[in-house]
């Protein structure tokens, strides 16, 4: 059955009406309302990097600004995907990853509460609880108001959208265990990691419910062909813009799932269908044209889907590019700089003919509806801006002659191609191969990576590591700890490099280890970095709290009874569910917590892990947590404080 929490809200019939008004009242949503937006957004120089009266601009602009709900539209699953309210989602999203400012992801998130909140299968009738052409009450966004309800390879976006939200909460744990500023009106959560995991586990319900086994056919090795039941194309191939709406879902779910590593099997199997449909463009020329231009460049020709060779139009073409890229930036496909530039010198050399007149179709000739010339570019194109400097100021002029934008998509990709521009200096250049790379098995089911750092011209961001092939993670260091392995069974490793602008280096040398046949927990704490805020002596220091000997102990130094504190270092973001603290020679402490921090200097409280006695051994088990630094907090204790041991699991 659904997963989402919001559900519960609908399943007794007299509340219909009651939640229903109650929800949407809140939100400012009833048909008639009409958000007044702040604006229009300003850029302020189109050189140089992004301001913050820019990323200001942006955050007053939409607050006006107001997801689109029934009836206010005649089809939802457009709404979301290529039409306004979904390229809104995506532009809030490109904003949080430039920033980092919370403001802009509350905004997000809200967003994708409403869109949750608007599917099929979540929403009481008129508009919602209508049968689909799967003769259920299928999970998805229809494409028409009434009767019987329509859906195809659209819904694809607003699975990407929550996926997308719930992957860059996810990949900031330093969040998760605080509250959403924006409440939760929808009871999709209170905590940011709460929200993600609804997101993301919703995204993953219409996934497996409807977009698997009733749209798509994946018998043909993984290629996008629409399955014959489904009324639209019925058995064809999926056309490349559709191809990224659904590549878009997947990607951020196999990333939001790596990140938590909780399910390492559906992680490869999205991964592997995204890859499959990503290879049959970059790898098969059957599916594109690869040619030098007029400018002496190679360039890219294609068409609307693999069986066409050329001439696709400019508004798939801008779909399909910003797809793309958004592979690209993922850093999980291979997809380098080299593999996108003939995407960039296409539109530079051949589409781009003078100010203000860019060609219908991507061979540089002109149609017309889709493929009719503009006289500005199209918005995924702006992107390319990020490969191909010079062509940046064109367009900024060409989109924003005034500096100024009504359109969240346009201002965002600006901002991003700028922020690329110069933090990365309109880098294409790769990191070097990371070397001495080493796997050493600690468990059953733990194996624990290291390697020589890599260099760059501009700056290593972190390094993807991959298990036969496969993406399962990432670290900022030079290590990384692959957990949830099956005992006594090898694994290979490959790592790469990555700088600011996604450019990634070749895979390092392979690395095999063979996990031990014990599948007991491996304690995380052993063999790492500690401290501790005061040591008695040099015979009572940090690490003898960790040294799995329980006849040694650590202890705070004479005097010193309150707020002291010992800590572990990972060396690396690590996932943990369980501390055990051993008080055994003096038990002393009268209250206590654990804290998570990934800076080392900044800690929060993890929740449900405070106390008021140890004792000889004390097993405090909480929600998952990933942090790169776990510490005891010791508020009080009746003498100095001494603590024998501390082990850490992820359970």
């Amino acid at each position: 059955m659904p997963i989402s929490t919001a559900k519960s809200l609908f399943t007794c019939p007299n509340k219909h009406l009651m939640v229903f008004l109650l929800v949407f009242t809140c939100a400012g949503l009833l048909s008639g309302f009409k958000a007044h937006a702040a604006g229009p957004m300003v850029a302020d120089s189109f050189t140089g990097p992004v301001t913050q009266n820019e990323i200001n601009s942006f955050k007053s602009y939409i607050q006006g600004v107001e997801p689109v709900v029934w009836p206010n539209t005649g089809s939802m699953q457009g709404e979301y995907a290529q039409g306004t309210s979904g390229e809104n989602i995506k532009a809030m999203g490109l904003m949080y990853e430039i920033t980092g400012d919370t403001a802009i992801l509350d905004r997000m998130i809200y967003f994708c509460d409403v869109l949750l909140s608007q599917r099929n299968d979540i929403l009481p009738a008129p508009y919602g609880h209508r049968t689909v052409w799967t003769n259920t009450i299928a999970p998805v966004w229809p494409g028409n108001n009434t009767g019987t309800a329509s859906a195809d390879s659209a819904n694809g976006d607003p699975v990407g959208h929550l996926a997308y939200c719930a992957n860059l909460i996810l990949q900031h744990p330093a969040i998760w265990n605080t509250s959403v500023a924006i409440g939760d009106n929808y009871s999709h959560g209170a905590t940011y990691k709460q929200r993600a995991m609804t997101f993301m586990n919703e995204a993953d319900y219409v996934v497996n419910q409807f977009l698997f086994p009733s749209l798509l056919d994946l018998s043909n090795g993984n290629k996008y062909y629409f399955s014959t039941q489904s009324p639209y194309m019925s058995g064809g191939v999926f056309p490349w813009n559709q191809q990224m709406m659904i590549s878009y879902g997947l990607q951020n779910l196999a990333a939001a799932h790596a990140v938590l590593g909780d399910n390492p099997t559906l992680v490869s199997q999205y991964d592997g269908i995204v890859q499959t449909n990503l290879n049959w463009f970059f790898s098969n020329n059957t599916a594109k044209q690869t040619y030098t231009d007029s400018k002496g460049n190679t360039a890219y020709n294609w068409g609307y889907n693999p069986t066409l060779l050329g001439g696709e139009d400019s508004n798939h073409a801008s779909l399909d590019v910003a797809g793309f890229y958004r592979a690209f930036l993922s850093g999980r496909y291979g997809i380098t700089s080299s593999m996108m530039m003939p995407f960039a010198n296409m539109y530079a050399d051949v589409m781009m003919r003078g100010p203000n007149d860019f060609a219908g179709r991507v061979d540089g000739t002109d149609g017309t509806g889709h493929g009719a010339p503009t006289t500005y570019a199209r918005t995924g194109n702006i992107f390319l801006a990020a490969l191909r400097p010079d062509m940046f100021d064109k367009l900024a002029n060409a989109n924003m002659p005034n500096k100024t934008t009504t359109s969240l998509a346009t201002f965002a990709r600006f901002m991003w191609a700028k922020n690329q521009l110069n933090t990365a200096g309109g880098d294409t250049q790769a990191p070097t191969t990371p070397t001495n790379l080493t796997a050493a098995a600690v468990s059953g089911n733990q194996i624990n990576l290291s390697w020589t750092a890599s260099t760059d011209n501009v700056g290593v961001t972190g390094y993807n590591v991959y298990r036969g092939g496969v993406f399962v993670g990432s670290s900022t260091t030079t290590s990384y700890s692959d957990t949830g392995l099956t005992a006594s069974t090898t694994y290979s490793y490959t790592v790469k490099a990555k700088d600011v602008a996604g450019n990634q280096s070749a895979a390092s040398s392979t690395a095999t280890a063979t996990t031990t046949s014990s599948t007991s927990p491996w304690n995380l704490a052993l063999g790492k970095t500690y401290n501790a805020s005061t040591t008695w002596s040099d015979s009572y220091p940090a690490s003898a709290a960790f040294d799995a000997n329980t006849a040694t102990r650590w202890s705070a130094s004479n005097g010193s009874l309150s707020n002291q504190w010992i800590s572990v270092d990972f060396g690396a973001a690590t996932t943990y569910n369980q501390v055990i603290v051993k008080e055994i020679t003096f038990q002393r402490v009268t209250a206590y917590k654990l804290q998570s921090s990934n800076d080392g200097t900044t800690f929060t409280d993890i929740a449900g892990t405070s106390g008021t006695a140890l004792g000889a051994s004390k097993t405090i088990a909480f929600s998952p947590v990933t942090s790169r630094y776990v510490r005891l907090y010791l508020s009080t204790a009746s003498a100095v404080p001494t603590i024998n041991e501390i082990e850490v699991y992820n359970q």
